[in-house]
């Protein structure tokens, strides 16, 4: 039996599993093959490792792993996970099942992206959905916004320290509030509100976005995007959900289930507006919830001896 499967091979969930490695806790890291970050070429923000190849991040960080004889990653997808006495049953596609003391929900979530022509052909290469990730490399460039609605018209504020100007395509009437419309006048990002025919580009860039009758030049377009669970585990499990369909969790990375924990982008406190969806922050959350899994299982081995003093004679004989 393992002490811990982490389902989810993402930053958090890799990073749990070197600080649960190092603390001798026996590991099954279940990495799908699916990353929220497939479509980028570099990821950034990440002390040490800023610009890398996301695919590389993820070979180096299963490379640190093969280094911990108690941790072992296996390439599947869980389809279930079964709460049992002792912990819980693991249940793969292939119908082979492992048991473990406990669980760690890594499982990240996946962008929803509108369904607009060119987005998906340029998502990562052209069409971002972080500033933080890759605003500095759009410095100087003409830039456009996708969306009607109020986030859409602060991510368009935000963007004004990058480029040289600012488009925001609300694709129709804007439903955003009054200080955000207001945020837009000010701060002189340009608002076009006809019908988005499609983002125009090829060889990884855009060059600009086709309305019915124009088409407007632009280096790169950024967008809100709808963040979907990533999988149904933590709902068929029964565990508690936010609004967003984040699992709930506590400061210490407890779901509402006993011995089932969650880590980055698909878990989050009550009190947080979204979830932490950078790569840094999901392997500090990662680290954070692998400290309280270890935490927890060494008061439980205490509570067992104290509730079985004759297993100190049987391990003495």
């Amino acid at each position: 039996m393992y002490d811990v499967i982490v389902i989810g091979a993402g930053p958090a969930g890799l990073n749990a599993a070197l600080i649960l490695g190092r603390a001798l806790r026996r590991v099954l890291v279940v990495d799908s093959g699916e990353p929220r970050n497939a479509r980028a070429h570099a990821m950034h923000g990440f002390l040490s490792r800023d610009g890398i190849d996301p695919q590389e991040f993820r070979r180096i960080a299963r490379e640190d792993l093969g280094s911990y004889v108690h941790v072992s990653v296996r390439d599947a997808t869980v389809s279930t996970v079964v709460a049992e006495a002792e912990g819980a049953g693991v249940v793969f596609d292939d119908g082979t099942i492992e048991r473990t003391r406990t669980v760690l929900l890594a499982t990240g979530r996946r962008d929803r992206l509108p369904d607009v022509k060119g987005v998906h052909e340029h998502w990562g290469a052209g069409v971002y959905g972080c500033p933080y990730c890759h605003g500095y490399e759009v410095i100087g460039k003409r830039l456009a916004v996708l969306g009607g609605h109020t986030p859409d018209a602060h991510l368009a504020v935000q963007l004004i320290r990058f480029g040289r100007d600012v488009m925001l395509f609300t694709d129709g009437e804007p439903e955003y509030d009054e200080e955000a419309a207001a945020a837009l006048q000010v701060t002189g990002v340009e608002v076009c509100t006809d019908a988005v025919e499609e983002v125009v580009g090829g060889n990884g860039v855009i060059t600009g976005v086709r309305l019915a009758d124009d088409e407007v030049p632009r280096d790169a377009l950024f967008l809100k995007t709808v963040l979907d669970p990533h999988g149904d585990i933590a709902e068929s499990l029964g565990c508690e959900l936010l609004d967003d369909g984040s699992v709930r969790i506590d400061e210490h990375g407890h779901t509402s289930l006993d011995r089932v924990y969650a880590a980055g982008e698909a878990a989050r406190l009550p009190n947080w507006p979204s979830p932490w969806i950078h790569a840094v922050t999901s392997a500090a959350l990662g680290a954070m919830v692998a400290l309280s899994i270890d935490h927890d299982l060494i008061v439980s081995d205490v509570r067992a001896t104290f509730a079985d003093p004759a297993a100190d004679t049987k391990e003495e004989g």
